[in-house]
């Protein structure tokens, strides 16, 4: 008998929500670290990431299964087939947009309010927290594209998850495994959902974004 199905959309959303938090807030830093790099070091590190946005789900959920597989150099942790490991991964497929989306933003918002306080005779400490008191409706957009990325990653979670029923089985490997035993009419339940969710997303975070890249 399948999962119920509630069960899974709640683990998946769940596990989403705080791999897109921890891509966040990385990313975030890592951002505005770059920020205040020499500008050719912030361009090459940029490029990186902007690359890193394309690898498969799936090379990142075997990085991730090295790391933490029993005799990996993190095999004590014991994480292997676990919700954490799920939210790793999740979180390392995300970072490379979130990083990309917010550097672009606040590189743009830095020069124009850099400016201001200068010329005004503020400290340039004044900058970031200026930055930060203007970005919210970007922030709620990459966060919301964050978690869209992560919620749609199949390769990364069937790898160190393994799509253990009751206790790592979410969305897209519910979606693969069902196909796999001939329950269509559940997987097209839960693919219905999948895109309902991330499309829903991605409009709501366009809709932000335009208003504040426009």
């Amino acid at each position: 008998m399948a999962e119920p199905l509630v069960d899974i959309v709640a683990r998946s959303i769940y596990i989403s929500l705080a791999a897109a938090l921890i891509a966040f807030t990385f990313g975030a830093l890592i951002s505005l670290l770059m920020l205040v790099t020499p500008r050719r070091l912030s361009e090459m590190l940029i490029g990186v990431f902007d690359a890193l946005v394309g690898v498969p789900t799936v090379v990142v959920g075997l990085i991730v299964y090295m790391l933490i597989y029993p005799g990996g150099p993190l095999g004590f942790l014991k994480l292997l087939y676990t919700p954490t490991a799920l939210i790793v991964s999740q979180a390392l497929v995300a970072l490379p947009i979130v990083v990309t989306l917010l550097y672009r933003y606040f590189e743009q918002l830095w020069s124009d309010v850099k400016e201001l306080v200068l010329s005004l005779g503020a400290p340039a400490g004044k900058v970031y927290p200026l930055i930060l008191r203007e970005s919210p409706p970007a922030l709620i957009a990459v966060y919301l594209i964050a978690f869209s990325r992560a919620i749609g990653a199949l390769g990364a979670v069937m790898v160190v998850g393994g799509g253990i029923e009751g206790l790592t089985n979410v969305m897209t490997t519910a979606i693969a495994l069902e196909v796999l035993l001939g329950n269509y009419e559940y997987a097209l339940a839960l693919g219905g959902i999948l895109v309902v969710l991330t499309v829903g997303l991605s409009i709501v975070a366009r809709a932000i974004g335009g208003l504040v890249w426009r």
